[in-house]
Parts: structure tokens; sequence; C-alpha cells
């Protein structure tokens, strides 16, 4: 299989001129046979829906609109993609969920029309320029879609469906009412006024009285000696293949005050950003060819990297032993690039296949490797102390704080105070500190962490251990109070309105879930992860 790709690339890097220009999902997958596996094609059955088959070229048209959903910036309709999930269906649920919510608008007799459609459009921030609908955005859409086999029907058609889909989650939630009991706990649990102390324990105080033995060092050595190995290097030889630059925009003239020089003012920006458009596409064009030559030649018998470079008249760049997590400045943040690196087997592949980074597509060799080595306990004896001394000080800290929130607690309950408790345990107990679950101060270090922990605390009463980024800390719930507010009542039906849109959602999605099932869903093709 990965051979066919190899002598295949050329074709696929051709589609990732599209890929950079607007990010569509191509869904391809492998169909069964007497020999095999082999590559679905565009007439092969993807999947059965509603006892209709459909094939892999309908399939990759249902599932742009999702791509052009997203290029339109109407996330909402993104939520269709998790109405209901099935887990063989490797995330295309978007694709059956969509045929799904048709199925049902039409029984339901929604309908939007071409109107209302087109009102939907003019409101995405997609297609708005300062706040107002732009039709040079929506003409500049348009003709992307152009390149895809898609126009302003398609364009059409995805707010219709965004119409359908609010009005019939409406149509399925619209009688809930939030409970007033349940919104007066959540505005309570939110906006109550919790009085805390907060009692530090640091993970580096246990590491200084923490004591490890060298006959300790050597057992665990002994027992993890395999991954006590130097690091492997290698040095390569590459050709960057740079993605073009976006060209600044000309600033804006000053608008004419005459109407018809006006509108020849907005033809001729229309005309220069359909130019740069243009323009940029060749360049992204002659920077796949590019790609694709050398590409080619890599997989040829007996293919050289310096012999390719040296005919196709690219620069190389070479880079000298390095590890992984050591790489020089001109790639140390390509990370797929060092991934690619270091996973590459020369025999098999002597030339790497194009990586995509950040500045552009990578082909490269690797020129030497410096297999990883055995160390000695000698040499690695610090860093097997480092590690035994911080389980030492982990597990020293967690019995600490088991034992003080113990004393604490038993303490409380015998009505003694927890100040007396501190100071008698020596625990250094922080100034009384006030804070709301819905705004946590910023001034307080894992501030959310330890309102979590509070609000599940009753007053009196200590929490159990919060582990931070410097040891672990128990927090001891002074008192709650639940005070007058000056929007107390915007508050209350804001959570109210929160808690009313949560639960509609999981009605509409339980509902879905179960419209799903009826459709019965049948893979034909599996489909790539």
């Amino acid at each position: 299989m990965l051979e066919f790709f190899r002598r295949h690339r050329g074709a696929f890097l051709t589609t990732l001129t599209i890929v950079i220009i607007l990010s569509f999902s191509v869904w391809g997958g492998w169909k069964g046979s007497g020999k095999g596996e082999q590559m679905a094609s565009t007439s092969d059955t993807a999947f059965t829906i509603y006892g209709k088959d459909y094939s892999v070229a309908e399939m990759r048209r249902i599932e742009r609109y999702q791509q052009v959903a997203g290029m339109l910036q109407m996330y909402d309709l993104f939520g269709l993609s998790s109405a209901a999930q099935e887990p063989e269906t490797k995330g295309r649920d978007f694709v059956f969920n969509l045929i799904v919510l048709q199925s049902e608008m039409e029984k339901l007799g929604i309908h939007p029309s071409d109107a209302e459609a087109k009102a939907e459009l003019e409101k995405q921030p997609a297609l708005q320029e300062e706040g107002k609908f732009s039709p040079q955005r929506a003409f500049n859409a348009q003709q992307m879609l152009g390149m895809y086999g898609m126009d302003a029907a398609d364009m059409l058609e995805v707010a219709k469906i965004s119409i359908g889909f609010r009005q019939v989650q409406d149509l399925i939630g619209k009688n809930y009412i939030a409970s007033p009991i349940e919104t007066e706990k959540a505005y309570a649990s939110q906006h109550q006024t919790l009085k805390i102390q907060t009692i530090d324990f640091k993970l580096e105080d246990f590491k200084k009285t923490a004591q490890v033995k060298d006959d300790e060092i050597k057992k665990y050595y002994d027992e993890n000696k395999d991954t006590y190995k130097s690091i492997e290097k290698r040095a390569i030889s590459y050709v960057l293949f740079e993605t073009p630059k976006e060209e600044p925009k000309p600033a804006p003239k000053p608008e004419p005050k005459e109407a018809d020089k006006q509108e020849a003012a907005k033809k001729e920006a229309a005309a220069l950003e359909l130019k740069a458009t243009e323009d940029r596409q060749k360049k992204l064009k002659e920077q796949v060819d590019r790609v694709n030559k050398f590409n080619d030649a890599s997989i040829a018998a007996g293919a050289k990297f310096d012999d390719i470079v040296k005919t196709l008249k690219e620069k190389a760049e070479t880079v000298p032993l390095f590890a992984s997590d050591g790489a020089p400045e001109s790639i140390k943040n390509e990370a797929e690039l060092l991934k690619a690196v270091f996973a590459l087997n020369q025999e098999h592949r002597p030339i790497s296949d194009p990586v995509k980074g950040s500045k552009g597509y990578y082909i490269f060799t690797v020129s030497k490797i410096e297999e990883a080595k055995q160390q000695d306990l000698a040499a690695v004896k610090d860093k097997v102390k480092e590690v035994l001394t911080a389980q030492k000080a982990q597990e020293a800290l967690s019995k600490a704080v088991n034992d003080a929130r113990t004393a604490l607690q038993e303490g409380l309950k015998a009505g003694k105070k927890i100040d007396d408790l501190a100071k008698d345990k020596k625990l250094t107990l922080a100034p009384v500190k006030e804070f709301t679950i819905a705004e946590p101060p910023t001034d307080l270090p894992n501030a959310q962490q330890l309102g979590r922990e509070a609000e599940k605390t009753a007053a009196g009463e200590v929490t159990k251990a919060v582990d931070t980024d410097t040891g672990a800390t128990l927090v001891f719930v002074a008192a709650r109070e639940l005070r007058k507010r000056d929007d107390s009542a915007a508050l209350r039906k804001n959570t109210e309105d929160r808690n009313a849109s949560q639960e509609r959602s999981l009605l509409f999605n339980a509902w879905f879930a179960g419209k799903r099932k009826e459709a019965a869903v049948r893979m034909q093709v599996k489909a790539e992860a």
C-alpha cells in the first residue's frame, strides 16, 4: 500500500494546492474484494441509509457541505456532527446526520425559502465587512466554490440546512422549562461567596529531606538499564519548497462622491483582488509542481538526493548531527519534519516523502546516523538519584497531606479552631480569601481547581487534596454566603437560560439519536481515519 502511494504521489500532491487555498477534506476508503482490499472508486457504494445506496462521489459532495459551513463561519451547524455518533462511521457523522436532518425537515414540513437562505447568508461573518454584508466577499466565496464543482446554490443549500437545524431543535425542545429549584441551586453554586483558607505543600521542600542511598541507585539502574541510553542523532540534507507568502493588500483609496465613480472604484478593487487570488494560485501550483518533480525523481531506482538536487536546480540545506530534542534553529519548530527524520527507514526509503511544515514542504535524506548507546551507571548516577529523590519526595508529600487532612478534620469535629489546629501541626494557613466559582480570583494560583473542590465541601470542613504544579493544596471552607447583588436578577435569568439550553440540547440529541438508528446507516466502504 505504501508503494502505491509513493508511485502516485504526484497526483495526490496536485490536490494539495486546493487544500492550501481552502481546507476541503477528501473522503476515500477501501473496499473488499476477492483479491483483498482495493482503493474504492468514486462510483462504488460508500454507505446505505434509509435503504438507499450513496456512492463515494455523493459522499464527498455531502461532506463538503461541512467545509462550506466552516468557510462561511456557520459554526452552529457543526453541532450536527455530535447530534448522534457511532464509532464505525469514523467521524463522518455529519454526513449521515445531515441526511437524517433533511428527512425529518421534510416530515415536519420545514422548507426554508431561497429568500430566507439569502438573508441567512448575509448575516454570516465571513460575508461581511465592517459589520455589513459584502457583495464582493460573497462573489469571492462563490468563485472559490466553483473550483470544487460547487456554486451559489450550494451556499443557499447550506444556509437552508442551518435554518432547518435550528427550527427542528426548537420544535423538539421548545416545551422544556427549566426547573426553578434547579435554577436556584445552579445560581447558588456559581455565585455564592466562599470564604476559604489554603494550606500549601511544596514538593521541593520534601525533596530537600529525601534520602537516597547508593544501593538504591544501583538497584533502580539495574532494573531500568534500557531506559538509560544516549540519544540517537541524525544528520540530514533537505530541500524546502517554500509556500508563497501572502502579498499585502493595497491601502484603500478615498471613496469618490459620485455614484458612477464609486461603482468604477468597486469594480477596480474587485479586479485587483481577483488578480491577486489568481497570482497566488499560480504560485501555489508552481510550488506543488516542483514538489511533484522532485518526488517523482526520488522514487526512481537508484535515485540519489544530491543528483536530483543538481538536475532540478534546487537548493539543498545540510544539518549536522542532532538529537530529536536538540534540533538546530532552522528546523526546531518543524515538529512533523523532526518526527519524519527520526522515523525514516533508510533501507526502505533513502529519500523521504514530502513533509508539510510551517514554511512549506520538505523532502530530505538522512546522511549520517549516530546510534544510541548504553550508558553506564557512573554517567547517569545523578539522573537516577534525581528520579528516586522525586519519587520519595512525592510519597512523603502524599503522606503529609493525608495525615494533615485527617488531623484537621478530626480536630474540627471535636470543636477546635482551624488556626489552633494548623499551629499545632506546624502548618502554614493562608489568610481568608473570598471568591465565587463563577469569578475565581486571578491572584490565587490554581483558583479554578481549588474552587471545584471547595464547591463540593461543606462549610467548616477541609477539601480533598488538590494537586498543583508545585505540590498539593488543602482548602478549609470557612463559610458560604449567598449575598445580595445588584445584578442577581440578570444572573439568575442567565442561569435559567443556560440550564434550559443545555437540557433542550440533551433532549434534541436523544431524540435525534433515535431517528439516526431508524435510518439504519450501513457502511459499505471502510472510511480512512
